[in-house]
């Protein structure tokens, strides 16, 4: 029975893992695009070079990792209501290589809570953001993306408030399917927690209560 339950958390823990960290791409300032170019008129024939062929493929360019930092995950609780917090390298892998995260982070970790009777959950997002890049209307464009993404895996976002939790103002966004997000700027430490959690356990609120 014991393995069964432990079978039963490593998958719920990975879907939903695999399943919020999507959102994780959403979230920071995506690079810009490059410019389209129209295609030339082409130019008469001329007489074939007897100079060395030039290379036609660009290169492809290497792919930047955010680095996981397992220290940020200290601003997190241990545990909440009861429920371990818990390294995520799910999460963590697939979201590592994001473009998105790339050009808004200097590091990040992530984190899960799953209650294995209920089927609760928490899922933890700690970004350490470059120094200056988080003004008051990026960090709204990084919420609203956030919980673009984490609702659509949930029927679509149909709402979003304010709460005074731990002393600190959260900024809590609501998804049709019961789904939560929950968003925390420490401005102290340049740090930026965002989750998302579902369940009448509320684990997303006492996660963010127990922010240290």
């Amino acid at each position: 029975m014991a393995g069964h339950a432990t079978r039963v958390v490593s998958r719920r823990r990975l879907l939903f893992a695999l399943a919020v960290v999507f959102t994780i791409g959403a979230c920071a300032p995506s690079p810009p695009s490059s410019p389209s170019v129209s295609p030339a008129t082409p130019a008469p024939s001329a007489p074939l070079s007897t100079g060395p062929p030039v290379p036609t493929d660009e290169p492809t360019p290497p792919v930047t990792l955010v680095p996981v930092d397992r220290a940020l995950l200290d601003v997190l609780p241990a545990t909440v209501a009861g429920l371990t917090v818990e390294p995520s390298p799910e999460g963590e892998a697939d979201a590592a290589s994001d473009p998105g995260l790339a050009a808004l982070a200097d590091a990040f970790a992530a984190a899960i809570a799953v209650d294995p009777q209920s089927g609760d959950f928490v899922f933890a997002a700690v970004v350490a953001v470059r120094t200056g890049i988080l003004a008051d209307d990026v960090f709204r464009d990084w919420r609203d993306s956030y919980d673009e993404g984490a609702c659509s895996q949930a029927g679509g976002v149909t709402g979003h408030a304010e709460a005074e939790i731990g002393g600190r103002t959260i900024f809590i966004g609501s998804c049709e399917g019961g789904l939560h997000t929950y968003h925390a700027w420490l401005a102290d430490r340049d740090l930026l927690v965002s989750a998302s959690s579902i369940g009448a356990g509320r684990l997303g609120e006492r996660l963010m209560e127990g922010l240290r």
